[in-house]
């Protein structure tokens, strides 16, 4: 099945719309479009041919290579345009904090990916050895209990997000 955002995109949205954040989801699904778009326009302007005199042509290449040629300034714009809204919604997911979820002990956060703090009852067949609050990161990993009270949950969950944000960034080439 051919999605016309992407599959990724299209399934992150999903999870937004599910997960109580249909505003987020349109916007993602938009932001995706008008990418899209850009890269075709772009394309477009790349395969015009050109009025300049007889001389041998270079090969033309795709929206995602690396062009010798240089985009044309309106596509330009707009693709910075884009990289410039992209970068803002995430600056403003990240800046929102742990937001609550619709109808249970839950919350979400953003930072390189959605991390889920969520309240547990005692229940060691599932795994919840105390009752308290469990964080959950991007790679879904089992929950790892935090502590009993939300405020100390949240503070200690900032705490282990960017310790794991930090090793991660040394283990990257």
């Amino acid at each position: 099945m051919n999605d016309p955002v992407g599959t990724e995109i299209a399934a992150t949205a999903t999870w937004l719309e599910e997960h109580a954040a249909p505003g987020a989801a349109t916007v993602l699904r938009r932001v995706a479009r008008q990418r899209d778009q850009a890269r075709r326009d772009l394309a477009a302007e790349r395969a015009r041919p050109t009025a300049a005199p007889a001389a041998p042509q270079q090969p033309r290449h795709s929206a995602d290579d690396h062009p010798s040629v240089p985009p044309a300034p309106e596509a330009a714009r707009v693709i910075a345009m884009l990289r410039t809204d992209l970068a803002r919604f995430q600056a403003l997911a990240e800046r929102a904090g742990w937001v609550p979820d619709g109808g249970s002990k839950r919350l979400w956060r953003w930072r390189e990916g959605w991390w889920e703090l969520g309240h547990r009852k005692k229940n060691p067949k599932d795994g919840y050895h105390d009752t308290g609050w469990y964080l959950w990161g991007p790679d879904g990993s089992f929950g790892e209990w935090i502590a009993p009270h939300k405020s100390d949950a949240m503070t200690d969950a900032d705490r282990l997000i960017t310790q794991h944000l930090a090793a991660t960034a040394e283990v990257k080439p």
